[in-house]
């Protein structure tokens, strides 16, 4: 039954609605109002994009034939440009169609013979007014496909990568969904490496931003900073002024006696010998580091004097340089402006090259999924459907022209058509096989009511069996209890006399015969009981298996013809 299970949920094609559970419409499709806002809906569609006859409310309200054939066929060319504009049996296709565009509702061919009947129109009505709404739908996620983010575009693509990794997940088919998951890690692997160069490369700027930024640090703290030849004077007028007070104190201790100078300075003095040393060490230092400053000054002196600029031509050059910053700024903006335009032209380019390379990928790879590519393929018949295509020659604007009409429509219609009268034999057979199959499973039903009557069968003999063992044991205590008693009588009788140990041994020899005659028998029915049960196991065992391999042999055929069923794209 589990084989039989999802040939009966694939049945879409030929059940009815009563089957898939709705019972009735639950819109007010018989309300006027409700009429009215599905015509507005219909008008208001057919009017913006560029219906080629007359639609006005009257002509929704009461259609022909004819208005309802020129409407239907222009939905249908908006749903799928290939749709032939020849005369098509509507009463045949738009069910067809409906039911592959999931509509959860019936409509049945008499109610398109008569569309603008009092009692069919509003239901159809209703069908329009859904398949326009279907419609919008789908040219409103056009339109955000288009105008979608990079970030929106990348999740769109991965649930598109989720949705068709399920779809194979679901249809068995690992290999294909093992291919996609390794295509997206690919892709996510390059991504990770462009994400990793494109952080390297941002790190390096940044060490460089860091650079800079401690260079202008240095630079504007050099400029904060004090001259050198400031500080330079100002240390030398200190050590002036110390040099001055040395000075005078030791004028002031000349002047003092002898024998108090020699008192008082003979420590003193080797402290202030070690200073006046200290002081000359950085007299002479300064004095060097003052040479050289004034060396640099001098230097410059002498380049100011031979310099011949004015300080007129100093205001003038000062002028020009703001003017050519000025105009070098504005060329530079310009620049980049041109430059954002010309990216924005290449990304709208590279875009619409992505969107025909995507558009002709995903054209061939349904091409090869229905083996019509290349041109010797199973179902090319000589028709050449694969386009070739060059990025480099599409940017010079020569770009492929292939003869979709003469060539690839009509090969297509051909192989459609053949398709469709296959479709519809595969469908009578899919029947055939379907009651063949309920047929088999009913066998398979009466088969498994057999097989669980044996196996009672076989649990009431197992019972039986352990019936005889518990009875057998318990007859064989018996007689062992018999025997025990038999000898405790003998030894006894031995006891009293050797008149009757005679006798008593007859009977005892007669008893034990008869125990083992007992144990004999007993053990002859247990075998016997053991055959009869052998018999039956292997006979259950046989049913069993003969069993498995009509059921085995059902799936087999159940499971090849719905390959058959799947491989045909028009019954699918």
């Amino acid at each position: 039954m589990s084989l039989a299970g999802p040939v009966q949920r694939r049945s879409s094609a030929y059940t009815t609605t009563k089957a898939s559970g709705l019972k009735s419409d639950p819109r007010p499709v018989g309300d006027k109002q409700y009429q009215a806002n599905c015509a507005r809906t219909i008008i208001t569609y057919l009017a913006t994009h560029n219906y080629e006859y007359q639609i006005n409310p009257k002509v929704l309200a009461s259609p022909t034939t004819k208005d309802f054939t020129n409407i239907m066929l222009f939905l249908l060319r908006r749903l799928d440009p290939l749709t032939a504009k020849g005369p098509v049996k509507l009463e045949e296709e738009v069910p067809v169609l409906y039911k592959r565009l999931r509509y959860p509702f019936q409509i049945s061919k008499s109610n398109l013979t008569a569309v603008g009947s009092p009692h069919t129109w509003p239901s159809i009505l209703a069908a329009l007014a859904w398949l326009v709404e279907l419609l919008n739908y789908q040219d409103q996620a056009e339109h955000a496909v288009q105008m979608a983010s990079p970030e929106e575009g990348a999740d769109a693509a991965f649930f598109e990568y989720v949705a068709q990794s399920y779809r194979y997940f679901m249809a068995g088919d690992d290999e294909k969904c093992e291919a996609v998951d390794a295509s997206k890690a690919t892709e996510f692997d390059e991504r990770a490496g462009e994400i990793t160069s494109a952080t390297q490369r941002l790190l390096a700027v940044r060490a460089e931003c860091m650079a800079n930024e401690s260079l202008e640090q240095e630079i504007a703290t050099a400029r904060d900073s004090p001259s050198p030849l400031v500080a330079a004077r100002a240390r030398l007028e200190e050590t002036q002024a110390d040099k001055e007070k040395f000075l005078k104190l030791i004028a002031s201790l000349e002047a003092r006696p002898g024998l108090e100078i020699a008192a008082w300075g003979g420590s003193h003095k080797a402290s202030l010998d070690r200073k006046v040393a200290e002081r000359r060490s950085d007299v002479a230092a300064q004095a060097s580091e003052l040479e050289g400053v004034e060396r640099e000054c001098a230097s410059l002196r002498a380049r100011l004097a031979v310099q011949t600029v004015r300080p007129a031509d100093v205001q003038r050059m000062a002028a020009e340089r703001v003017a050519a910053e000025r105009e070098l700024r504005a060329a530079t903006a310009a620049r980049e402006a041109l430059e954002a335009r010309l990216a924005a032209a290449e990304r709208a380019l590279g875009s619409a090259l992505d969107a025909l390379e995507g558009a002709l990928g995903r054209y061939h790879a349904r091409a090869a999924a229905l083996q019509l590519v290349p041109a010797g393929a199973k179902r090319a018949g000589g028709c050449a459907y694969e386009v070739a295509y060059d990025r480099g020659a599409a940017a010079a604007g020569a770009l492929p022209a292939p003869d979709w009409k003469g060539g690839v429509r009509r090969g297509l219609e051909e192989l459609a058509g053949a398709y469709r009268s296959r479709a519809r034999a595969l469908g009578s057979e899919r029947l055939s096989l379907r009651e063949r199959a309920a047929n088999l499973a009913t066998a398979a039903g009466d088969r498994r009511e057999e097989v669980a009557a044996a196996q009672a069968e076989l649990a009431r003999l197992e019972a039986a069996q352990e019936g005889l063992k518990d009875a057998l044991a318990a007859l064989v205590e018996a007689e062992g209890r018999q025997v025990a008693e038999l000898q405790a009588e003998v030894a006894a009788l031995r006891g009293k006399g050797g008149s009757t140990l005679a006798a008593s041994e007859e009977d005892l020899r007669e008893l034990q015969a008869r125990y083992e005659d007992d144990v004999r028998a007993m053990e002859a029915q247990n075998a016997a009981l053991h055959r009869d049960l052998a018999a039956a196991l292997e006979h259950v065992l046989h049913h069993k298996l003969h069993v498995q391999d009509k059921l085995k042999g059902a799936g087999v055929r159940l499971r090849r013809v719905l390959e058959e069923c799947r491989a045909c794209k028009v019954c699918a």
